[in-house]
């Protein structure tokens, strides 16, 4: 079955055909028609030519969407190149400097919903899109907006991380996994704790972790966090183990959330959970190891006020280690009676 998140390297033109490959089967398997997922293949072709031709080598990274049971894809495309030093020119369109098959940023900007760019010159660009069956979901007013980059060590097929966003009355639990080590018994630690999340995430944070504890006994044991955010309340309480990394960005300012040393399934000496201020607009982002933890969102300007998914992007692309299986997910809480 074609996963519903994948990421791909783009090195060469035999890797933009496979990123086609595997997206268009993923549009088919959630509902797209025909001519969508040609539309698809074609802002397919067009991020990874324009990778190829710009940075020689970046990443793709796509995954299946849900609003209220409408289903749509997220695309990513990044990459380390020269950066894009007019944006508005790059969207006007017909122009495209890549020599690509499409007219350029401006067809993904029209044929796409959501569409938005970060670059820097010198540094890169990332670029994310949509695309919905039926056009844009509407979006519930207590969702809150979120993106995450997940990747399995490089020469791996089997991801040892895994994450979730699950959301109940104004209650968010995002939970971050990674399993201990990395390979196919990693990656079923991670799902196993995915899927005790997944039917027990009404409990409090030390609970849930608990239940993650107890589910993976018989597996290798993992690392893993959980944030219940309640924007209503503007309250994160978080319970981790291990090494997951976790904080709360607002206002400019940073704050780390505490973890406890242990392996969850085989040797964990103290659960407690941890309360921390989570006000409106304010960025939640955990992320794995496979992560160094060294970055700052002040090194990018303007970044912090992006799309969350724009956000775990840049994150990942700059900070992730080839040599462990990577995960981010960011998350922003809604400013309190707006909306947004």
């Amino acid at each position: 079955m074609t996963p519903s998140a994948f990421t791909l390297s783009i090195d060469d033109p035999s890797a933009i055909a496979e990123a086609r490959r595997q997206a268009t089967a993923l549009a088919q398997r959630l509902g797209f028609d025909e001519t969508l997922t040609g539309q698809l293949a074609i802002a397919i072709t067009e991020v990874g030519t324009n990778i190829f031709k710009h940075a020689g080598r970046g990443r793709l990274a796509l995954r299946g969407l849900q609003v209220n049971g409408t289903a749509g894809l997220e695309l990513l495309a990044l990459d380390r190149g020269p950066g894009i030093a007019n944006v508005a020119e790059s969207l006007r369109d017909g122009h495209s400097t890549a020599g690509s098959p499409g007219t350029g940023l401006g067809a993904l900007h029209r044929l796409t919903a959501q569409f938005e760019i970060y670059t820097q010159p010198g540094k890169g660009t990332v670029a994310r899109f949509e695309m919905w069956p039926r056009g844009p979901a509407a979006t519930p007013p207590e969702a809150m907006p979120q993106g995450a980059v997940s990747a399995p060590k490089s020469g791996e097929t089997a991801c040892g991380d895994d994450w979730a966003i699950l959301s109940w009355r104004g209650r968010h639990a995002l939970f971050v996994v990674d399993g201990l080590g990395h390979g196919p018994e990693a990656a079923t630690a991670a799902r196993t704790a995915v899927e005790t999340v997944r039917k027990n995430d009404r409990l409090s944070a030390v609970d849930l972790i608990a239940s993650v504890h107890d589910a993976l006994r018989p597996t290798r044991g993992a690392a893993a966090a959980v944030a219940i955010l309640e924007p209503e309340k503007e309250l994160c309480t978080y319970c981790g183990v291990g090494n997951i990394s976790a904080s709360i960005r607002a206002d400019g300012a940073s704050r780390s959330m505490v973890s406890h040393n242990g392996i969850l399934g085989h040797q964990v000496r103290k659960l407690q959970d941890f309360s921390y201020p989570f006000p409106g607009n304010a960025l939640c982002i955990a992320h794995s190891d496979g992560l160094s933890a060294r970055w700052n969102l002040a090194d990018y300007p303007g970044l912090e006020s992006r799309h969350p998914a724009l956000v775990a992007a840049v994150l990942f692309r700059d900070y992730s280690r080839e040599r462990d299986d990577a995960t981010v997910v960011a998350v922003r809480s809604r400013k309190l009676g707006t909306g947004t």
